[in-house]
């Protein structure tokens, strides 16, 4: 059997997070305006959903060092397409939140498949292959949100036979390439890795980085949505910035990754400038009522995702034995989702006792935090890479 190719790896990112881009737009809408409940009990249900694609994030790493990438994304797609066939016979309440859960479970065991293989993939430089895993994930949510808005026109209900056959689409492509795992580098059967051991201080330190940037992040995609409608700016100007978010990526990532690949010194200072234009992101924010500042906040946050994010998972892929692939990519997933479940709770507690303006200066002062964090980060990883790899 061939192993794993970059492209394979992309592809079924494009499918995956095409198939997810049917349903995040519209949870929130169908939960309050379909359902009938409560924007509280929604926020409560995304929780949930978010915890349960967090234990299938760590859960998937599990699976994919004991049991290899193959069979890892054939069980955990094959649950997220039981939990799609759940929502299209009954998707009332309360199964909706219920499958909606198992869902959110498969797909961040299936997720994590795709960010450990790509320890294993040979000849191409690690960054590059995590830099191409991001745009794709982001070429999918373009397709998918703009095929999503055609749906939900027709019937609300159809999105979920469309993410349906995106994850059947996955899961019949993972049956037949996602075979690389087979021949994994294995640990010697009595030479033991204490949990303790593998969280070492620079994988920690790793963890707190990406939790502090992403629940200012999550902002966004919560209660900056809530901010636009207030000052009256459409739903549909808000959807139009996701639309920017992924056509940047589509557009400057390939540049980026050309740059980064020639000028070494670029790879070094790429984290610390994303989280620099992420601190300009929010800082257009402040004062403003204009949908522009918000336009441009978006542009400065996208560059700022794709400086970080990918090269973050690379770092922590090139600097960790392969044997361990699964558990650190888990790690990684879990260090965005459950910030993400946490994020939108926190921002709205701060907004209610004080103002947006405040939360946005709160945010701000985080990430610059956060920039002491990834520093302690990087000096760690070079002694743990000593600890782990060897």
């Amino acid at each position: 059997m061939k192993k794993i190719t970059a492209k394979v790896l992309v592809l079924g990112t494009i499918i995956l997070s095409c198939g997810a881009s049917f349903m995040w737009p519209i949870n929130t809408i169908f939960i309050h305006n379909y359902l009938h409940k409560s924007l509280a009990v929604a926020g409560i249900v995304l929780f949930f959903n978010s915890l349960c694609n967090f234990i299938g994030n760590y859960i998937g790493g599990k699976m994919f060092d004991r049991l290899g990438g193959h069979k890892t994304a054939l069980i955990n797609a094959s649950i997220a397409l039981l939990a799609l066939i759940g929502l299209i016979i009954n998707h009332d309440w309360p199964a909706f939140p219920i499958f909606l859960s198992m869902l959110g479970f498969g797909i961040g065991g299936t997720y994590t498949v795709i960010n450990s293989s790509a320890a294993f993939i040979e000849g191409i430089d690690r960054y590059k292959v995590f830099n191409n895993i991001y745009m794709g994930s982001k070429t999918g949510s373009l397709i998918g949100t703009a095929i999503c808005s055609v749906i939900v026109g027709i019937q609300i209900s159809l999105v979920f036979v469309a993410d349906f056959i995106c994850v059947l689409s996955f899961l019949v492509m993972a049956y037949f390439l996602y075979n690389n795992h087979s021949k994994l580098v294995k640990r010697e059967p009595n030479k033991k890795i204490s949990f303790k051991r593998k969280l070492t201080p620079g994988i920690g330190w790793i963890i707190l980085f990406l939790s502090m940037t992403w629940i200012v992040n999550s902002q966004w995609g919560s209660n900056i949505s809530t901010h636009l409608t207030e000052i009256g700016v459409p739903v549909g100007k808000y959807s139009f910035l996701w639309t920017i978010n992924s056509l940047i990526v589509i557009v400057f990532l390939p540049i980026i990754n050309h740059f980064a690949e020639k000028k070494d010194w670029f790879k070094k200072i790429q984290v610390a400038l994303g989280v620099v234009l992420f601190i300009v992101a929010l800082g257009s924010l402040i004062g403003s009522t204009q949908y522009l500042s918000y336009a441009a906040g978006m542009v400065f946050l996208t560059l700022g995702e794709m400086l970080v994010y990918p090269t973050v998972a690379a770092l922590v892929s090139e600097t960790t034995p392969k044997s361990e692939s699964g558990l650190y990519q888990s790690i990684v997933s879990m260090s965005e989702n459950f910030p993400k479940a946490i994020g939108p709770f926190l921002g709205g507690v701060l907004i209610e006792k004080s103002s947006y303006n405040t939360m946005f200066l709160m945010a701000m002062i985080m990430l610059v935090l956060s920039l002491f964090v990834l520093w302690q980060a990087y000096k760690k990883l070079v002694w743990d890479k000593k600890e782990l790899v060897d």
